[in-house]
């Protein structure tokens, strides 16, 4: 299924727009993760007129922030355009003992999808979030595709209703 979907965009010019943390925790969850440079590979014998945004939340120490500076200079080397920012600490408590780390890029990728959308003609979104259907919105009115890639196990109902692929459909060709 997932070939036949790609294929109504065969030689389209396509913005894949990757958002790392709404993935993240779900690679953690299922036990596996994406190898972006198979994802690539797979989503170019299709497209092979992409260009790729990858957002990447910055640990500020320690061993993620050497995993991080790592992926982000592999990315890089592959032609991925790399934008990173620090991640946040976010209390889950008053008493500010419990906390998660966050980084939210949904601004920066709408923005990107704007400053883009006239030299591309389909638009990726590889995130679960429903915040990106008003860029959906958006891409359609300036008469381009859109399509989201992301978990099944962790996506907004309303992405169900938008053209999408879930990663575990594509899971033999993009599993590292």
């Amino acid at each position: 299924m997932a070939t036949e979907i790609l294929e109504k965009f065969k030689n389209k010019k396509a913005g894949i727009f990757i958002d790392d943390a709404n993935l993240f925790y779900m690679q953690k969850r299922i036990g596996w993760e994406i190898d972006w440079q198979k994802t690539k590979q797979f989503f170019e014998n299709h497209l092979p007129n992409s260009v790729w945004f990858y957002y990447l939340g910055m640990p500020q120490i320690g061993k993620g922030r050497f995993e991080n500076e790592k992926l982000k200079e592999d990315l890089e080397k592959n032609r991925f355009f790399v934008k990173t920012k620090p991640l946040k600490k976010i209390y889950l408590d008053d008493k500010k003992i419990t906390f998660k780390h966050k980084c939210n890029f949904d601004v920066e990728i709408a923005f990107d999808i704007a400053r883009n959308i006239n030299s591309i003609d389909l638009v990726i979104i590889m995130s679960g979030d429903s915040d990106f259907l008003e860029a959906k919105n958006f891409c359609l009115q300036k008469g381009k595709n859109f399509l989201v890639v992301c978990f099944e196990e962790r996506v907004a109902w309303e992405i169900r209703r938008v053209y999408h692929l879930f990663f575990e459909g594509i899971k033999d060709f993009v599993r590292k």
